[in-house]
């Protein structure tokens, strides 16, 4: 038995911060930082395997956050940070984790970070080796555990007056995101991001532009390690309106990214620009900047993330209210720079970064930053100027179509991939690979029709919860963004299942991307770590009318099929060299055993048959791909067995074909002598 290598107990530091200040304007604390120096041997075991194990708990903590400070693995070695059930699971490799540390630079591998935070109150460290000589190893020097629920608003509440109130005016009017789920408020505010920042500190960021850029604070962000030891959570939010998410981790959502590149600072302006590593602008939208100010008046709505809780927005104000409005377009500014733009609508430590959005048109007026009653932000005009060139694509006002669909892989296959895709009559099986074009493949589907959907993951060992999505390019625009062209989700670790109802107004032919990610929900566009993409191609045709090759059997003078029996089947007949039986059904179910019965009906003598059953389990009008002689026996009486359903057979109905024949085995098209065939249906479910 492989003896795991263990951590002998860790003298233990906790270092306490103060959750806010009298300041108007800050991070929010969300955390504490735990000093305990736990290490590996250097080197550590070349040993295939688990061979270094640790837990760490902090009892009802809202996350646990783990620091490196070295970082040094041999090649194909790994480290894995993850919830105890699995549902979060980060690997680093080499010697840490991959950024970007300047515009135009390279990827590279910092070996002091931040790991990726796990939600919960533990996480368990595993180094993982596939050598025989191990490499340098590792050294945790501290981590971070997230306050439990209630006690950053325990101590928030025992702050001066200015701090307890410099957010909130009057009754707390913000909201629950999923409270305006089906408005375009919502729809906007999916490009909100929950930050948290070296492990203990928290703001609000948001995808500013068509490549993936995050907009924030500079007092969040300001420098290239900040931005390298953050994680950026998307949807952290609760499943209904009335879902509590009032604590860290209390309604996680996906972190798509642990690093990102600084692009801009300025302390005067206070905005920090952030490139993440993978684009997901497709998948959550972006934000835009309008080029003028706006209206005192105006009607406005912020979303957030308040006390690093989970979304929230502010729509509504019982000050000046009853609408969350501007107040003023000139108040002092919090930091230097132009006039701040005033507003009373509600915000918190935390919600610092947020943007402030118009009502009308949705389009980012001002960057908040600081609060007293009225609120206040950075006006959006300085920004576009002080970004010149930096700007990202369709950062202001509107934007054009794309010319061609969106590039999206995953960047590894060590441990999962798309084994197979079955999307109506489409059935296809593959191998491992970021991204495959199988848009010579085309999937035939009927408009107004259900259409069933069945994929299945591969491992290279473990099997994982993979999640999937599958999006159809209805309106032929190019991209997967429209309303309904998300046609499928779910998750499993093994083959999931379901359909999908075609739109009525369907038609010609388009794309259809397949998508399959651990760890998170897949984007539509850009790269992320683990996983595949593959894309095909759908006709709104419907499927094409499938014919079967004929068999039959010339002389029943001495032999001919007397009665069929397979799962809940029953018929018996005479002789004749062919009958279609397809008004007769075999109900099968995908995984299950069936039971075979063979009755061979004799003129008189009794001689040697030999039977086969087949059945087009991927409806394409055939019987010779894999798998689809489902049975095969011999004898002079009765024959019996049984065979199993496999589990990636399309669902519905198809042919299934009997065939007896004697002096050798049947073929599943053509003529013999002595013999019959008989056809029928099975329906698969």
């Amino acid at each position: 038995m492989k003896k795991l290598i263990s951590v002998s107990t860790c003298l233990m530091v906790v270092l306490m911060f103060v959750v806010g200040s009298t300041c108007v304007f800050s991070m929010v604390q969300v955390g504490e930082e735990v000093v305990e120096r736990c290490e590996t041997p250097h080197p550590y075991p070349g040993e295939k395997g688990v061979v270094w194990e640790r837990t760490f708990h902090w009892p009802n903590a809202g996350y646990v956050a783990i620091h490196f400070s070295k970082f040094d693995l041999a090649k194909g070695d790994r480290v894995e940070i993850s919830s105890p059930d699995g549902r979060f699971r980060y690997i680093f490799e080499g010697k840490g984790k991959k950024v970007k540390l300047g515009k135009k630079a390279k990827e590279t591998e910092i070996s002091e970070f931040w790991a990726t935070h796990i939600p919960g109150d533990m996480a368990d460290v595993k180094l993982i080796s596939k050598n025989k000589k191990g490499g340098w190893g590792f050294v945790i020097d501290k981590w971070a555990r997230g306050y439990e629920k209630g006690y950053i608003e325990a101590v928030m509440a025992g702050l001066e007056e200015e701090a307890v109130i410099e957010a909130i005016c009057n009754a707390d009017d913000k909201e629950w995101a999923k409270c305006y789920l089906g408005t375009t408020m919502y729809d906007k505010a999916k490009a909100v991001c929950r930050l948290l920042i070296g492990g203990t500190s928290a703001c609000t960021g948001w995808l500013l532009g068509s490549e993936g850029h995050v907009m924030t604070n500079n007092h969040c962000i300001s420098t290239q390690s900040s931005a390298s030891n953050t994680d950026y959570e998307f949807m952290a939010e609760g499943a209904t309106c009335s879902t509590s998410c009032a604590s860290w981790g209390a309604c996680p959502g996906t972190v798509e990214a642990s690093s990102g590149t600084l692009i801009k600072t300025n302390s005067t302006l206070d905005y920090t620009l952030i490139l993440l590593p993978s684009n997901v602008t497709s998948t959550y939208g972006y934000l835009q900047l309008r080029d003028t100010l706006p209206t005192v008046g105006e009607r406005i709505y912020i979303p957030q993330h308040p006390g690093a809780w989970g979304k929230q927005l502010a729509v509504n104000s019982d000050t000046d209210g009853p609408y969350a409005k501007v107040y003023s377009t000139n108040q002092t500014p919090c930091m230097g720079g132009p006039g701040d733009i005033g507003y009373y609508a509600d915000t918190a430590g935390g919600s610092s970064g947020s943007p402030v959005l118009g009502y009308a048109d949705h389009l980012v007026v001002a960057l908040h930053h600081c609060a007293n009653c009225p609120n206040r932000g950075v006006p959006i005009p300085s920004i576009i100027t002080s970004l010149g060139t930096d700007m990202p694509n369709d950062g202001v006002g509107g934007g054009t179509g794309p010319t061609s669909y969106c590039a999206s892989s995953g960047s590894s296959q060590a441990y999962e991939w798309i084994a197979g895709v079955q999307v109506g009559d489409l059935n296809n099986s593959s191998g491992a690979s970021g991204y495959t074009d199988f848009t010579a493949k085309v999937a035939h589907l009927t408009p107004g029709a259900s259409a069933s959907v069945s994929l299945t993951p591969g491992f290279a060992s473990s099997s994982y919860n993979e999640y999937w999505k599958i999006w159809i390019d209805y309106n032929g625009d190019k991209d997967f963004e429209d309303a309904g062209e998300e046609v499928f989700s779910g998750s499993g670790s093994s083959v999931v299942s379901g359909s999908f109802t075609v739109p009525s107004s369907a038609s010609g032919q388009t794309r259809m991307r397949v998508s399959m990610r651990y760890g998170g929900v897949p984007p539509t566009c850009g790269t992320f770590t683990y996983g595949e993409v593959e894309d095909y191609t759908v006709d709104f045709s419907g499927a094409p009318p499938v014919t079967y090759c004929t068999s039959s059997g010339n002389s029943q003078s001495y032999e001919w099929i007397a009665r069929v029996r397979v799962a809940n089947l029953d018929n018996s007949s005479g002789a004749s060299g062919y009958t279609d039986f397809t008004s007769k059904t075999a109900n099968l179910t995908k995984g299950a055993s069936a039971s075979v019965y063979l009755y061979p009906g004799f003129a008189s003598s009794s001689y040697n048959e030999y039977w086969k059953i087949w059945i087009d389990l991927n409806h394409d009008g055939d019987f010779s791909d894999s798998g689809e002689e489902v049975f095969s026996g011999s004898g002079s009486s009765t024959v019996s067995g049984s065979f199993t359903v496999p589990t990636s057979a399309l669902s519905g109905s198809t042919r299934m074909r009997v065939s007896m024949r004697y002096g050798g085995w049947p073929p599943s098209c053509g003529t013999f002598t002595w013999g019959e065939v008989e056809d029928y249906t099975a329906n698969i479910q």
